[in-house]
């Protein structure tokens, strides 16, 4: 499903992973959802980054 620019994915996450993202997301003042989002841009930039510089 598209939401404006964003693509929702549905997969089940394990439980232990939820809570250690939501803890975390906590204590840095955001949602469980905004950090996982953040998470995943800034590895997809960081692959990006790598194999521009390996080509």
């Amino acid at each position: 499903m598209t939401y404006g620019n964003k693509v929702k994915f549905h997969y089940d996450v394990p439980a232990y992973i939820k809570k250690q993202l939501a803890e975390a997301a906590k204590k840095l003042n955001m949602t469980a959802t905004e950090l996982l989002s953040k998470t995943i841009e800034e590895e997809y930039e960081r692959i990006k980054k790598e194999k521009e510089s390996t080509e």
